[in-house]
């Protein structure tokens, strides 16, 4: 990545904020109580027109085309300061080569989502130049409270409140001096899922954050090990884990002692647990925003370095 992208346009109380989805099928009962939730923080949802739509095969919220016209028609608003995303699941990879980015391009916004929506996401900061948010979806968290710090951290990423910092436990690997890079990253499982693609993360320079959940000790292994194979890794500032795990009735793991071990013999800082991704809190992450960490905190600053 050569230039670092811009912060889109503050977002406020009063804001009227886009709700789309391009992934799997919203609950209508969440749906209703995440868009109350918006109300409450001061925000007027305005919906796209395949919220409650549902596709023959029951995977997506409604089909590809279908969810793909009603998201564009969303995105042409001009007055629309951000889009969020309902719920992830699966879609996004079949729609991605037709989203018209000159269409996105040309309304300059916020846009919030996070797992199925990683590539998205990663290519608003790519194609678009414009930070990113990898944060609460409205059929999700918003559904059912954000709690404190997830309400600060969404409000400030929306304002554009940097720089600032966010805490994590520990370092699996300390750097010997500060590093820094644009923060980049998202889901493993969608980021190894377009490797070998035209959207594959461009990931050069980059603070690596990942997340993942519900995923078995040797799926994440793999996922890993796929970056590896393809180079992802070698050129990578750090990297930043945030929640992981294997399901509720999954066997105990060690978490930050195997993906040590997987990364093994590779000669960047990696930092553990950012409460960020699937699990709560999930605070909001801005792509694409250089970001700093020093061998002498556990914190990752956001828009410095």
């Amino acid at each position: 990545m050569i230039s670092l992208p811009q912060l889109p346009p503050p977002v406020g109380p009063g804001d009227r904020v886009g709700v789309a989805a391009l992934s799997g099928p919203v609950d209508p009962v969440r749906l209703e109580a995440g868009l109350a939730e918006l109300r409450r923080l001061g925000l007027t949802p305005v919906l796209a027109d395949n919220l409650l739509a549902r596709s023959a095969n029951g995977l997506f919220a409604g089909e590809d085309a279908e969810r793909l016209a009603a998201f564009h028609r969303l995105a042409a608003e001009p007055d629309l300061p951000a889009i969020l995303f309902a719920r992830g699941g699966y879609g996004v990879p079949r729609i991605l080569p037709w989203i018209d980015w000159d269409l996105l391009r040309r309304y300059p916004r916020a846009y919030v989502g996070y797992s199925d929506l990683t590539p998205f996401l990663l290519e608003v900061v790519r194609r678009l130049g414009l930070v990113a948010f990898h944060g609460p979806m409205v059929a999700v968290e918003l559904a059912r409270g954000l709690v404190a710090e997830e309400e600060t951290s969404f409000l400030e990423a929306l304002a554009g409140l940097y720089p600032l910092s966010l805490p994590f436990r520990s370092w699996l690997r300390p750097p010997r001096e500060a590093v820094s890079g644009p923060l980049l990253g998202g889901c493993l499982s969608l980021l190894t899922a377009t490797l070998g693609t035209p959207w594959a993360a461009d990931l050069e320079g980059a603070l690596l954050f990942w997340e993942d959940v519900n995923e078995p000790l040797y799926r994440i292994d793999r996922q890993l090990t796929h970056l590896r194979l393809s180079d992802s890794l070698g050129r990578i500032a750090g990297m930043i884990v945030g929640h992981v795990d294997a399901g509720a009735v999954a066997p105990e793991v060690d978490w930050p002692a195997r993906v040590a071990e997987g990364l093994a013999g590779l000669d960047f800082p990696v930092a553990w647990g950012m409460d960020s991704g699937h699990r709560q809190p999930n605070r909001t992450l801005p792509l694409g925003l250089s970001a700093w960490m020093e061998n002498d905190d556990h914190r990752l600053w956001l828009g410095r370095g």
